[in-house]
């Protein structure tokens, strides 16, 4: 008679309360694709979640093009009401021809000028 016990952990995840509409800057490829989440980890025994491996849930700013992810405790720029600019479109985009498509030449000053990313404030710890 042989029994097998799987061993192993899982985590629980979701969208942060509050911030569920959130669209926030992301450090790390320059797109705003941040989302709030929560994560919760657990010890797994025969796939049921036992022991908690956190105190607490974790809540972070993930990105969902490059996965960066950032505990929302260090972007004091993220509120409940942080949006992106205006006409600002989700994520990497193709460069204008990548559908071989022909676009017509803008006057260069017709051109907007770019939006700067926030400024991340300097953290002081104690």
């Amino acid at each position: 008679m042989a029994i097998c016990i799987t061993f192993g952990t899982h985590e629980f995840s979701g969208m942060l309360e509050g911030y569920e509409n959130v669209r926030a800057y992301c450090y790390n490829c320059q797109h705003w694709n941040g989302h709030c989440v929560t994560r919760w980890p657990f010890f797994t025994v025969c796939f049921v979640p036992l022991i908690p491996l956190a105190m607490h849930k974790y809540k972070e700013v993930v990105c969902y093009t490059c996965r960066f992810s950032q505990d929302l405790r260090d972007r004091p720029d993220i509120t409940p009401d942080t949006r992106a600019p205006p006409n600002m479109q989700w994520g990497p985009q193709p460069p204008p021809q990548a559908y071989g498509g022909w676009q017509q030449q803008q006057d260069p000053s017709k051109q907007q000028p770019l939006q700067q990313p926030p400024q991340q404030e300097s953290m002081n710890y104690k």
